[in-house]
C-alpha cells in the first residue's frame, strides 16, 4: 500500500502538471484527454479482466495440482498467445483511428482543431493496448507467486518517467512528446516486472519446451471464463465512455471532458489506493480457499476484507464530498486551470464521491465470485449497471451539468455491487452477512454523516478567516478540515466499540510506547 500510495501521488502530480500547461478548455488539453483515455478504455473492455480474472485462479490451480513448471508453461503460452493478439488489434485500431475518434465523442460537437489534433495522438498512443497487455499479464503471474511490491511500483515507474517531460522537455516537444513518453512510461511497467522474471526463471523450461499439449486444457478453462469476465469488466470502462460522451456538450463545448477526467482520476486515486492494494492481495487468497472448498476461511477473509476496507472508504466517501472544492484547489489550481475549472471539476468530484463506497463493494465481490469461476453474476450486474448509467447520463447532464454523468457513474457502480452481493450471498455455504457487521456498518454511516456536517462547518469558518489565493492556505483548507473530520470520526467510533477503531488506536498506543 505504502508504494501504491508514492505511485498515486506521482499520479496526482502527474495531472497538475497537464492541467497547468493545458488548462480545461484549450484543444490541446481537451484532445490529449480524449486520445489519451481510449487506449486505456479499450484496454480494459477487451482485455484487462480477462488476465487477472480469468488467468489467476486457472494459473494458481496449476500450481497446485501440477507444480510451478507446468503453471509456468502456461503462463508462456498465454502470454505469447495474448500479446500476437493484441499487437493484431492495435494495428487494426491505428487504420481505424479517425472513424473511432468521431464515433465515441461526436465529431458535430468538437472544433475541426480537436479533432485533428485529437486522431494524430490517439494513433500515437494506440500502442498503450498492446503493452499494457503484456504488463498486466506478467502482474498476474507475479502476485500469484505472492510478488506484490514489483506489481505495485508499476505506476512509480510509468508516472516518473512522464513528470521527468514535464520538468525537462515539455518547453521543447510539447503535446506530441508528451503522448510518446506516455507509451514509454507504460513501457517501462514492463520492464521493472523483467528482472524478477529472469531471477527465478519463470520463462525458463531447458530442454522440456513449452510443451503445448498440457496447456491445452488450461487455456480452454481460460477461454470458457473469458467471456463473462470481460462483459463483467465492461462496467467501468464503459460508463467513463459514456460519462464522456454526455459531457462533451456541456459548458459550449468547453471544460465539461477534461474537468469530469480530472475529477474520476482524483477519485479513482483516493479510492483505488486502499481498494485496490486489498483486492490485488485478496484475490489470489480467495482463488486458493475456493480451490481447496474451506468455504469458512473464504467467508472470513471477504467479511474481513469488507468490513476493514469500509471502516476507511464510508468515512472517505463524505470527507471527499465535503472537501471536494478545497481539494481540486489545492491538486490543481495555477497556470491555465483557473476558478472557473476548479468549480467545474470540484462538482464531478462531489458526485462521483456518492459512489466510492459501491466501487468497493463492487471491486471486491467481483474478485471472489471470480475466485469460485463464477463470471455470470459479475456480467449480468455490469450490463444492468450500464444500463443505468447510460439512461441517467444523459437524462441528468441538462438539469446538473457535470454532476449529472458523475451521480449517473456513482448510482451504477451501487446498482452493480447490490447484485452481486445478493447472488454471491446465495451462492455461498455460509451468509457473508451478520447482524453484528451491519450493525457496525450502520454506526459507520452515521458517525460518518457527523463527520461531514463538522467538516463542512471548519470548511466555511476557514473561507472567512482565509485566502485560498497561495498554495499554503490551499493546504490548510484541506488538511485542517480533514484532521479535524479524521479525529471526530475515530473518536466516535471508538466510542461505539468499532473493531478496527480498537485497532487504530492500540496501534498508536504501540508506536507512543
Amino acid at each position: 500500500m505504502a508504494i501504491t500510495f508514492i505511485g498515486k501521488l506521482m499520479g496526482i502530480l502527474r495531472d497538475r502538471m497537464q492541467a497547468v500547461y493545458f488548462g480545461t478548455d484549450t484543444a490541446c488539453a481537451i484532445a490529449f484527454m480524449q486520445a489519451s483515455m481510449l487506449p486505456r478504455v479499450f484496454m480494459d473492455i477487451m482485455f484487462a479482466s480477462l488476465f487477472s480474472a480469468s488467468f489467476i485462479p486457472v494459473f494458481n490451480r496449476y500450481i497446485e495440482e501440477k507444480g510451478k513448471q507446468a503453471a509456468f508453461r502456461l503462463a508462456a503460452v498465454f502470454v505469447f498467445i495474448i500479446s500476437g493478439f493484441l499487437l493484431l488489434i492495435t494495428l487494426i485500431l491505428i487504420f481505424l483511428a479517425e472513424p473511432i475518434y468521431l464515433f465515441f465523442f461526436g465529431g458535430e460537437l468538437l472544433s475541426y482543431q480537436v479533432k485533428a489534433l485529437g486522431i494524430a495522438l490517439l494513433r500515437i498512443m494506440l500502442p498503450i493496448i498492446l503493452i499494457s497487455g503484456v504488463a498486466f499479464s506478467l502482474t498476474g503471474i507475479l502476485q500469484s507467486l505472492g510478488q506484490f511490491n514489483i506489481p505495485a511500483a508499476m505506476s512509480v515507474a510509468s508516472n516518473g518517467i512522464i513528470l521527468l517531460y514535464y520538468f525537462f522537455f515539455i518547453d521543447y516537444f510539447g503535446i506530441y512528446g508528451l503522448a510518446v513518453v506516455f507509451l514509454i512510461g507504460w513501457g517501462f511497467q514492463i520492464i521493472i516486472q523483467v528482472p524478477f522474471l529472469i531471477k527465478h526463471k519463470i520463462f525458463s523450461f531447458g530442454k522440456s519446451g513449452f510443451k503445448l499439449g498440457e496447456c491445452i486444457s488450461g487455456l480452454k478453462e481460460i477461454g470458457k471464463l473469458s467471456l463473462p469476465v470481460m462483459v463483467a469488466s465492461w462496467l467501468i470502462p464503459v460508463n467513463l465512455l459514456v460519462n464522456n460522451r454526455a459531457s462533451v456538450d456541456l459548458y459550449g463545448g468547453r471544460h465539461g471532458v477534461v474537468s469530469l477526467n480530472y475529477a474520476y482520476t482524483l477519485y479513482t486515486v483516493i479510492t483505488g489506493l486502499f481498494v485496490l492494494s486489498i483486492v490485488n492481495y485478496l484475490f489470489p487468497a480467495l482463488s486458493k480457499l475456493a480451490a481447496g472448498n474451506d468455504w469458512n476461511e473464504y467467508v472470513g477473509h471477504l467479511r474481513d476484507s469488507l468490513s476493514g476496507m469500509l471502516f476507511i472508504l464510508i468515512p472517505m466517501a463524505f470527507g471527499l464530498m465535503a472537501l471536494s472544492l478545497p481539494l481540486v484547489r489545492l491538486v490543481f489550481l495555477g497556470g491555465l486551470f483557473r476558478e472557473t475549472s476548479a468549480t467545474i471539476t470540484a462538482s464531478a468530484l462531489f458526485y462521483f464521491s456518492f459512489g466510492m463506497i459501491g466501487f468497493g463493494i463492487h471491486a471486491v465481490l467481483m474478485r471472489a465470485s471470480f475466485a469460485l469461476l463464477d463470471g455470470k453474476g459479475p456480467m449480468i450486474a455490469g450490463l444492468a449497471a450500464i444500463v443505468t448509467n447510460f439512461i441517467l447520463s444523459f437524462a441528468l447532464a441538462p438539469g446538473m451539468e457535470i454532476g449529472g454523468p458523475a451521480l449517473a457513474s456513482s448510482i451504477s457502480i451501487s446498482v452493480a455491487a447490490i447484485g452481486l452481493f445478493i447472488r454471491l450471498n446465495k451462492k455461498l455455504p455460509i451468509k457473508i452477512l451478520t447482524p453484528a457487521f451491519m450493525r457496525n456498518i450502520a454506526k459507520l454511516v452515521a458517525i460518518s454523516l457527523f463527520m461531514f456536517v463538522a467538516s463542512r462547518f471548519c470548511i466555511s469558518l476557514l473561507d472567512s478567516l482565509i485566502s485560498y489565493e497561495s498554495l499554503f492556505t490551499r493546504l490548510v483548507m484541506v488538511c485542517v478540515p480533514a484532521l479535524f473530520g479524521a479525529l471526530i470520526y475515530l473518536t466516535a467510533a471508538r466510542l461505539f466499540n468499532i473493531k478496527e477503531a480498537k485497532y487504530v488506536f492500540g496501534l498508536v498506543a504501540g508506536l507512543g510506547r
